[in-house]
Order: structure tokens, then C-alpha cells, then sequence
């Protein structure tokens, strides 16, 4: 039972299940659900947004060391969760527009497949915190990216 909760938590209620590319599929679903929360009840304040997205990443260390430990698999492409973090943490003190979504999505993304340094290091982190480390740097790298092309904008 604890691994069916795992797994059902781990891949966004399924989602990672999928085919094709579960990341990408869990990025664009984050992002939906902010931007509905944005348009529905305002701007986001940032200690929620923060605090969103360290539960978010608490979850995700705790599910996937159980996927880990009943599984012996260190990061199944099934597990998700890493991505909705990476991803919310890309949008942090970022304007909410159409245009930083989709350009939030795409270097998120990015960043997350191309793992430039140190990400890839991270990943080799164990119990469950390589799976969401690696993805919270790349979500890092990416909100820079959104910062600096709103102030070139």
C-alpha cells in the first residue's frame, strides 16, 4: 500500500504513467495549475510560492526514497513530482503572463534534459534527494533566465 501511494503521489496522480515524455507532460500540468491559481485568487505571494514548493519537494524526497527502497530503482521516468518542483520554482517573483509560462516551461525543460553543471552531479545524491535536487537547480537556472529576459524587456 505505502508503494501505491508512492507511486500515485511520485506521478502526479498518474500522469508520469503516460507515454511519451512524462517530465514534460508533469512541467506543462504545474504550470497550468499556477496559472490558474494566479488568475483565479491573484498574484501568488512569494512565502506561499516558496513554501508550495518546499512541501511539494519534502513529498517528493519522502515518495521517491520509498519508490528506491521497494523498487531498488533510483529515478523510474514514471516519477514526476520532481518536475512540478523544478518547474514552481522557475516561476518564483516572475511576472505571471502567457509568455513567461510558455518561456518558463521551455527553460525549465531545457535546463532539466541538458543538465549543464552542476545538476548532473546532484542527480547521484541518494534517498530520494538526487530525484528532486537535480530538477530544483534546473528550476533555479531557468527563473534567472525569466528575471533577466523581463529586464531586457
Amino acid at each position: 500500500m505505502k508503494l501505491q501511494l508512492s507511486r500515485i503521489i511520485a506521478s502526479l496522480f498518474y500522469v508520469g504513467f503516460l507515454p511519451g515524455m512524462p517530465g514534460t507532460y508533469g512541467s506543462i500540468i504545474t504550470a497550468l495549475i499556477f496559472f490558474s491559481v494566479h488568475s483565479f485568487s491573484g498574484p501568488v505571494v512569494p512565502g506561499f510560492h516558496l513554501g508550495a514548493v518546499c512541501l511539494i519537494t519534502l513529498v517528493g524526497v519522502l515518495v521517491s526514497a520509498e519508490i528506491n527502497r521497494s523498487t531498488g530503482k533510483e529515478d523510474p521516468s514514471y516519477i514526476i513530482i520532481d518536475e512540478a518542483a523544478g518547474q514552481l520554482l522557475t516561476f518564483l517573483l516572475v511576472p505571471v503572463t502567457g509568455l513567461n509560462i510558455f518561456l518558463g516551461i521551455l527553460a525549465f525543460r531545457t535546463f532539466d534534459i541538458w543538465k549543464p553543471y552542476p545538476i548532473r552531479k546532484l542527480e547521484r545524491l541518494g534517498r530520494g534527494i538526487g530525484v528532486m535536487a537535480d530538477d530544483l537547480l534546473a528550476g533555479v537556472y531557468a527563473c534567472i533566465v525569466l528575471h533577466i529576459i523581463n529586464l531586457l524587456l
